[in-house]
């Protein structure tokens, strides 16, 4: 990182803190990677805090092997302060009793890491574009997850600058969970498989924008989208398009899944049926032996979940078996739940919005999937404790948008909220 473009603010100064939140973000912009491919973002990330009195904590290599459907197999392990790492995303650690003499109380706070796979506008409008720190490698921080690492960030920084503070606090620990691949909802997976959550008794989570205004904080958001995503190959028989008797047609079978699979939509009923990036190599006058394509659902209702995933599976068996010598493989890649608010935590961000003389959103309906869920629910199953909250900011445009954007004055807000809320842990 070039450090002429970021430096350490004055922490009791908050025209400070913002002026290095919005350089540190613009930084992260610059370089979006999509999920489990977060290699520089790491590289960022790491080189800001590796001289900190937190410990780092990688994902073990044992991770990618479990989750081996899931997870893009590494060419080669990356190189991290001595230590070789097969997947993205970690954990930065502050032992706040040393002498073991606290109740164990393991406060977490969850960045997500990763950027889209939508090429970036360089349209003079586009305000990144207009100041010179859009994408142009493919892909792009299209949800706000540079905002989000720029937060969890500067908050670890400013827990490195007032630890002495902190040891006077409830908390045996705080750690930050910068996880990879959030888009596909998968990273969370991968958290939870590498023990990071072992030891966490609570965990804050976030997200800026998503229709929210500036100054706003939803303390508890509610109707989150229950998800599935999946992966579709069908194979064939390649022939002569003059002889199509002679193969077997790959793109009839998944042709005909696509319009009967879309035709499950039903927006009254809460469910959501999606499908893209179909890939069918050939020529046209060759019968395609083989289609692949992604694909999502999403419910309202979470018990829903498994009953579209078995139409979808149904629906597929029937179109494969209506074209003889066809077969497919139908394979999950990530699962976001509903979730259920700590009404315990979520009050502790209301206080947290208040103090800072934020706006307050009592009710708002998130109406998408993240998988943050899983890592909420996971603590949950044990008697611990998750929240997730919304940080208000007016954007350019649509999340998943080539010319999305959002106003930078809503990362102080975001800060200073993970500040108040690891403040309200002392006595």
């Amino acid at each position: 990182m070039n450090k002429n473009l970021f430096s350490l603010p004055d922490f009791t100064n908050n025209d400070s803190v913002f002026k290095e939140l919005i350089a540190l973000r613009r930084i992260l912009h610059r370089t979006p990677e999509t999920g489990f491919h977060e290699w520089k973002t790491m590289e960022l990330l790491i080189d800001l805090i590796k001289d900190t009195q937190g410990t780092i904590t990688f994902m073990p290599q044992e991770t990618a092997q479990h989750l081996c459907t899931l997870i893009p197999k590494a060419d080669k392990p990356h190189k991290f302060l001595g230590t070789d790492v097969s997947v993205t995303g970690f954990k930065l650690t502050f032992n706040l009793d040393p002498q073991n003499k606290k109740v164990k109380k393991h406060l977490a706070i969850r960045s997500d890491i990763d950027g889209l796979s939508i090429p970036e506008s360089s349209d003079p409008m586009h305000l990144p574009a207009k100041l010179g720190f859009n994408a142009i490698n493919g892909a792009m921080h299209a949800c706000g997850h540079d905002g989000h690492m720029a937060i969890a960030l500067m908050s670890a920084l400013w827990v490195n600058a007032n630890l002495s503070l902190l040891y006077e606090s409830d908390l045996s620990a705080i750690s930050f969970i910068f996880q990879p691949a959030e888009e596909g909802c998968r990273g969370a997976l991968a958290v939870i498989d590498s023990g990071f959550l072992q030891d966490i008794d609570l965990i804050y989570c976030y997200h800026l924008g998503l229709g929210v205004p500036s100054g706003y904080i939803v303390p508890c958001p509610s109707d989150f989208l229950a998800s599935c995503k999946f992966t579709l190959e069908v194979f064939g028989k390649k022939s002569h398009a003059g002889h199509p008797e002679l193969g077997i047609n790959a793109l009839k079978v998944t042709a005909s899944f696509i319009e009967k699979a879309l035709s499950l939509l039903d927006l009254k009923k809460g469910l959501y049926v999606n499908m893209s990036n179909l890939h069918c190599e050939g020529a046209c006058n060759v019968i395609p032996d083989h289609c692949f394509l992604e694909g999502e659902i999403r419910v309202l209702d979470e018990e829903n979940l498994d009953l579209l995933y078995s139409q979808i599976e149904q629906i597929i068996a029937n179109e494969s078996k209506a074209v003889p010598g066809s077969y497919y493989q139908l394979l999950k890649k990530g699962v976001g739940l509903g979730i259920r608010q700590d009404e315990k935590l979520c009050k502790k961000v209301a206080e947290a919005a208040l103090k800072l003389k934020l706006n307050i959103m009592p009710e708002f309906k998130f109406n998408a999937s993240e998988d943050a869920s899983q890592l909420i629910r996971h603590l949950q199953k044990q008697g611990k404790l998750g929240c997730y909250f919304m940080i208000g900011s007016d954007i350019a445009n649509s999340h998943h948008n080539s010319s999305f954007d959002f106003d930078e004055k809503s990362l102080i807000n975001g800060f200073n909220v993970i500040k108040e809320l690891i403040l309200s842990e002392l006595p």
